[in-house]
């Protein structure tokens, strides 16, 4: 029945440069234009889950990774490379908040989700 809206956006996922990874109890974050961050896992203190209302056809949900400045440490949308194994790494650090993923993914609006937060 709506084989033509599949039609309609198929190939509208562009491909992203963004790559993330965890080496070493390193996070390196790469936006594909040569700036690579790098934040060791004991220095994170959280991530927090951006969305907008851009969505689909841009990138909507971004991670931002803090350390101990106010600013973010790193950050990468949801598409980028490596982003899967990034979220199934920091599913099993404690102070993980599933739940607030799961909103996160769902959202439609311009919001922000803590999802990770340091254990004191």
């Amino acid at each position: 029945m709506f084989g033509w809206l599949r039609k309609v956006f198929a190939g509208t996922t562009r491909p992203t440069p963004w790559s993330v990874s965890v080496v070493d109890d390193v996070i390196i974050t790469s936006d594909g234009q040569g700036t690579e961050r790098r934040v060791d896992a004991a220095d994170l203190r959280r991530v927090v889950v951006a969305t907008d209302d851009s969505g689909p056809w841009d990138d909507d949900v971004v991670f931002l990774l803090y350390a101990e400045r106010a600013d973010p440490a790193a950050l990468f949308p949801l598409e980028a490379a490596g982003c899967h194994h990034f979220v199934g790494w920091m599913s099993r650090l404690p102070g993980y908040r599933d739940h607030e993923l799961a909103s996160a993914m769902s959202s439609t609006r311009v919001a922000r989700f803590l999802v990770y937060q340091a254990e004191a």
